[in-house]
């Protein structure tokens, strides 16, 4: 994503997300806290690592936290914890791009899964998928939504499959009032600079309730290490460096003020869609309603959406496609030998899908000028409903 999408609309910049505004926020205490890791001279798995871990294990509750260098080497190592065949099948949701790659890296076969209208898995369409070869399913919490958790969940372990949740995108979302992350065997996190935690760089976490997991995990991320030099199996290495770790300890305290923003934010420009009478024309994806989201993108399905990004883009008003492809159409996936047509729901909403501006600096006027300009672009179409 681009991190520093901003445009001009009369005069004010419209900041498609909140990467630099809260760097600049918190600048001053971001550069002493910098300064105190320089001074002490410890970069890699120091205090600043272990103050965040133990946060963050608190935070979730009951369980085990480690970092990683990205959300990218969290779900690597998590499927990598199952000890995967070639003939293993790990199923994940098609349109989750990102999630796409440690699965088909992973040495097992990666079974894609059609999604719901709301961008999470289709859990009949789940159930379709799942053989005697199925190990894990990969339960994506996309854009900060939620879908139904404990049918999900239901479904797996009555079949004894791994439940490892993708929460790259809903850092403090939360089902049933348990935090999304503590419902699977494993829980992947990103600290990428636009996620609702986000560092200055990349990041990643892991969560588990199980020990035998977080032991490998500590293992896996350090060249298979009990001790040093001590390597007892084949891994790479994957870190947090101690940088990453202050800043994400600086944003943790505003969290929840910050999450409470962004909710507030999600409701008006709900509210701000019906009003000027666009639902017609947009819908907004929405979450389970035994969920309490906090959203990482908002995002709707519009029609003639290619021409409304374009003319949102005149009107200096940014917006992405979060993602334009599932990735069955895409090149790097060609040896799972799908085709257009297999999903069509994903497909649908790749054609359809349209990120607008949204972070807890985004205030009721911007929204007002976002949606008016929607209104403006339906009215000067004249499409019928």
């Amino acid at each position: 994503m681009d991190t520093g999408k901003r445009m001009k609309q009369k005069g004010r910049i419209i900041s498609f997300n909140s990467v630099s505004l809260s760097a600049v926020d918190n600048k001053k205490e971001i550069l002493n806290r910098i300064s105190g890791v320089i001074q002490k001279g410890e970069y890699l798995n120091g205090n600043e690592t272990k103050k965040l871990e133990a946060k963050l294990s608190k935070l979730l509750g009951n369980g085990y936290a480690t970092t990683t260098a990205s959300g990218h080497d969290s779900l690597l190592l998590a499927l990598a914890s199952l000890h995967l065949q070639k003939d293993d099948e790990v199923i994940f949701p098609v349109n989750s791009y990102p999630t796409a790659f440690p699965v088909c890296l992973s040495g097992a076969k990666a079974i894609p899964v059609d999604v719901a209208i709301n961008g999470q898995i289709d859990i009949e369409k789940l159930k379709q998928k799942i053989t005697p070869k199925t190990k894990a399913v990969v339960l994506v919490h996309l854009y900060g939504l939620i879908g139904n958790i404990q049918a999900i969940v239901t479904l797996l372990k009555a079949k004894h499959i791994v439940l490892i949740e993708d929460c790259a995108q809903s850092f403090g979302s939360f089902y049933k009032d348990r935090p999304v992350g503590t419902f699977g065997d494993i829980a992947c996190f990103s600290f990428y600079p636009t996620k609702n935690l986000g560092t200055l760089g990349d990041g990643g976490g892991l969560y588990t309730k199980h020990k035998r997991l977080y032991d490998f995990f500590l293992q896996a991320k350090s060249y298979g290490e009990k001790k040093r030099y001590q390597s007892e199996f084949l891994s790479g290495h994957s870190r947090l460096p101690e940088i990453q770790a202050a800043i994400l300890y600086i944003y943790l305290k505003t969290l929840t003020r910050d999450f409470l923003k962004r909710k507030k934010i999600a409701t008006y420009y709900k509210k701000k869609i019906k009003e000027k009478s666009l639902l017609p024309f947009v819908r907004v994806l929405t979450s389970d309603p035994q969920s309490d989201p906090v959203l990482h993108l908002f995002v709707i399905e519009a029609k003639r959406r290619d021409k409304l990004m374009q003319f949102l883009q005149r009107r200096g008003i940014p917006t992405l496609i979060h993602y334009p492809y599932p990735i069955h159409l895409l090149p790097a996936f060609k040896q799972l030998g799908l085709t257009y047509g297999d999903f069509p729901t994903a497909e649908g909403l790749a054609k359809s899908i349209l990120s607008l501006p949204f972070h807890q600096y985004l205030s009721k006027r911007e929204i007002d000028v976002i949606v008016n300009a929607l209104k403006e672009f339906y009215l000067k179409h004249k499409l019928n409903p």
